[in-house]
This record gives structure tokens, sequence and C-alpha cells, in this order.
């Protein structure tokens, strides 16, 4: 009976090892074949990043090519451009910049996302080309970065020098031809500008001042150069608080031609052909000064108006004056709320012709523009020369401004001015809104400087003008209030484009 009942107990027992055996083996088959929870899903299972577009156009400057790179990542979306060119030292320079610019872009993000995880931000970068009649562009690259914790974002200015044809870039140092004597000087002219200077009086930090401007070479790295003016870039921070961003301080180049190098000095018979170009900028000059070759593009009367979007001759005059104020290249979040807030103080309606990337990543903007009674207007996507693009790519840089503006608004654009006034019959075909041009050029994008901003509205203005200015530029923002005062003194109504 014994042996028995201990031959039952070694059969159970066999049993449930058995048993045992098998659980254990399936289970470490489960383990390996199935994922594990805290490994990266796979490439099906993972949320879709937002795609980076990167696209690459030619500038209007024979050697420079326009770099755009955008990514519509919901948390930290960036839209970044950038000049390339046929010299590698300079591209390399340019790309060096971008990469840490966007890596400390980044490294800000993650620090504020430990704290909240809510957190926002956005990123531009965007360029303007500056020429000078010796063949030298300075490229001068603004970084805006903006956070949703932050009241205020930060911006830095940057510039690369650049003679396209021989890859040369000239610094500071080259300019003055290394001369220390020289620099004394130049420090000395800029102090006197900058106290001389009325839209920083309230904002200067005065012992800064004298720190920022002593005759250091890498105070005045940051530099541009036209036939018209040497500008001057300086930190936020710096010579002046928060209030105003980086100041900008613009010299006229006569006051300072006698310290700078042959190369950059006037010949007397020496046409001025300078412009300005900014990616998200590129900012405007005629139709008619810009283009080489009248085959593609129209040849602009003397009033650029009066090609595209002149009235019937036959209408009564009114008796009181009008003008329509226009603003191209926005929007900005510091500069377009700005200019809002004058335009507001003197009952002014305006015109705003918005660059499509730029209305993507501030469209609160947009609507605080439509919501203060102004005219939308469409300025293409990046700002580009449609003579230039085949027409696949003229009617991707119309359609998608208007729907973008569209989108935001609920508003139907109906009017588009083309970059630099640049139009012919091939970029008529590709749209039916209304072309408007200008007769009054502020030349805000080149002299920086509001008194000559007032100075080009008194001595061009007439009854019925289109001014041209830019919602990018501070010194336009701050020399808007005396330009309206001014127009307001003269009998002057403020009316739309469509109005108009």
């Amino acid at each position: 009976m014994k042996n028995k009942r201990h031959k039952t107990r070694s059969i159970w027992i066999d049993i449930t090892f058995s048993l045992t055996i098998i659980l254990l083996t399936g289970a470490a088959i489960l383990l390996i074949l199935s994922p594990d929870k805290h490994t990266a899903s796979s490439p099906d299972e993972r949320p879709s990043a937002p795609p980076l577009e990167t696209e690459e156009i030619d500038s209007n400057y024979p050697g420079i090519k326009i770099i755009t790179k955008t990514s519509n990542d919901d948390i930290a979306p960036f839209a970044i451009q950038y000049p390339q060119s046929t010299h590698s030292t300079f591209n390399e320079k340019i790309t060096d910049y971008i990469t840490n610019a966007q890596k400390g872009y980044s490294e800000i993000m993650n620090s504020k996302k430990t704290f909240d995880e809510k957190t926002k931000g956005e990123l531009n970068i965007s360029y303007e080309t500056l020429t000078h009649s010796s063949g030298n562009y300075s490229f001068v690259l603004v970084n805006n970065s903006n956070f949703s914790d932050s009241p205020k974002g930060q911006t830095e200015i940057r510039s690369f020098h650049l003679n396209p044809e021989t890859g040369e870039s000239y610094t500071i140092f080259d300019l003055l031809d290394g001369n220390s004597h020289r620099l004394n000087e130049l420090s000395a002219i800029v102090q006197k500008a900058i106290e001389d200077d009325s839209t920083l009086q309230d904002h200067l930090l005065s012992k800064d001042v004298e720190l920022y401007t002593k005759p250091l070479w890498k105070n005045f790295r940051n530099y541009a150069i036209t036939d018209e003016s040497m500008i001057f870039y300086f930190d936020e921070h710096t010579i002046a608080d928060s209030e105003i961003g980086p100041p900008i301080i613009s010299i006229p180049t006569a006051k300072i031609e006698h310290l700078l190098v042959d190369v950059f000095k006037q010949v007397d018979d020496k046409t001025d052909d300078t412009k300005i170009e900014n990616s998200t900028e590129e900012t405007d000059s005629t139709g008619a000064e810009k283009n080489d070759t009248t085959d593609d593009v129209d040849a602009e009367s003397e009033d650029p108006i009066q090609n595209e979007s002149s009235s019937d001759s036959n209408e009564t005059v009114p008796s009181s004056k009008k003008v329509a104020l226009t603003f191209d290249d926005g929007p900005d979040p510091k500069v377009t709320r700005q200019i809002l807030e004058t335009l507001e103080k003197h009952n002014a309606k305006a015109t705003f012709f918005m660059l499509g990337s730029r209305v993507e990543y501030y469209p609160e903007i947009v609507k605080e523009i439509q919501e203060a009674g102004h005219e939308l207007g469409n300025h293409t996507w990046n700002h580009a020369d449609l003579t230039k693009l085949d027409t696949e790519r003229i009617i991707k840089e119309i359609n998608n401004t208007s729907a973008i503006i569209e989108k935001v608004t609920g508003e139907k654009i109906e009017a588009f001015r083309p970059p630099y006034g640049a139009v012919n019959d091939k970029v008529r075909a590709q749209s039916n809104l209304q072309i408007v041009l200008w007769d009054v050029d502020t030349l805000d994008w080149k002299h920086r400087n509001p008194q000559k901003l007032l100075q080009n509205v008194k001595e061009h203005t007439k009854d019925g003008s289109i001014v041209l200015m830019h919602d990018i530029h501070q010194s336009t923002a701050d020399g808007l209030d005396a330009v309206l005062t001014y127009l307001e003194n003269e009998g002057y109504q403020f009316v739309t484009v469509a109005e108009l």
C-alpha cells in the first residue's frame, strides 16, 4: 500500500515539474518575441514628426541663392532663411551660425520644458542683403526666438560680408586698414550718433554706451555698408535697455568715407544701384530699377501706380487729399504692433502686404491687423522675384499666401504686390489679384533713419500717392508718428489701397 501511494505521488511530482517547465519556457518565448515597453516603438507606431521642408531658389544677386528651411512642429516650429554663395568658406561661416542658432534654441526649449511641458517656442531667422557699388555684399541675419512663457522674445543680429566674385570677406579691421587711429575716430563718430539719436534717448544705458563703443575691433564687428550709410548693430542689453531690441545706428557713409580703404570710397561718376534683399523680407524697389531685361519685366513709369492700379482718368477728383500707406514684408511681432498703435493714435487706415511664411508663424498679429480695420494684401510666400520662377512656382508663391491669410482671417485677398515690383505678362497670367505698386519709396530699408523717412515722405507724397514702407524695421515704427502728424497737417486723409 505504501509503495502504491509513493508511486502516485511521484507521478504528480513529475507532472507538476513538467508543467512548470512548459510554462517557464512559454513565458521566456513571449518575453523574447514581445516588444519591451521601455524600448522605442516601431517606426509605424511612432508619432510622425512634422516634415522639414528645405527649398533653394535664386536671389536677385548673381551667385547668391536663398535657402529656406521650415518645420511646422506644434511645440517648436521654425522658419529659417539664409544666403549661400559659390564660395565654400563663406557658406561654412553662415551654416555654422545657423547650426549653432538652432542648437541654442533647442537647448533653451528643452530646459524650459523640464519645468513646464506645455511651453512652446518659435525660431525665425531671416536675412537682408545690402549692396555697395564696390560689388561687396553685407548680409544681415536677424535671429528671433520667442517662448510662450516669456513676455518678450530674444533677438540677435549678426552680419556677414562677401565679394561674390573674389570670395573676399571684409571685416571692420579690413575696412579701416587695421589702423587704430581710424578706429578711434570711428568710435567717436558712433558715440556722437548715439547721443543724437532721439529714438534712443529714453532707453540709453549711459555707462554701457561708453563700454560698448570703446575703440575695440570687436565692438564694431556687426556692420553693413551701402553707398549711403554705414550701419552698426549692437546686441540687446548693451547700449540700451531691452525695450527697443538690438540698437541700430546708421551713419551717412560720406561722414566716415575718409576712414575707409579705397575700394569702399565713392567714385564721382558712379551710379547708385544699391538695393536690399531679405529672404523673409527681401525689400522692394521698382521693377524697372531691379531688372536688367525689358523683355521679361515691364519698364515701369516714374509713377509705378500708373501701370497697374491707377484710377479712371475721368473720375472726379475729391476735394480732400488722400494717401495710402502700405507696409511690406511683415507681420513682425514687435514692429507691426507698434505701427498698429501709431495708426490707431491717428485714426489712420493702411494696407499690409504680408509674406505667407510670416503669416504662418504670426497668425495672431494678422488677426490684430484685420480687427483694426486695415486692408490685407498678398506679398508672396518667400519674397521671390516671380519673373525668375517657372509657372508652377509662381502659382504656389501667390496662392499659398492667399490661402494662409484667408485661413487665419476668413477674408479673401484682393490686392497683390509682387516683390521688387517685378512683374511681367507671365506673372499676371497666374492670378486675378489686383497688382498694386507704389509711387513713393521711403527707402526705409536703406537708411534705417526716422528723420529720413519723414524727409522722403515730405519730398515725394502728393494727392493719391501710395507710400511704400516696411513693418519689419524698428526705425520705420519709430518714425511713423512724425510722418502721420506731417500728413495730417498737410490735409491728407489716410485710406487703404482699395479705398484709393
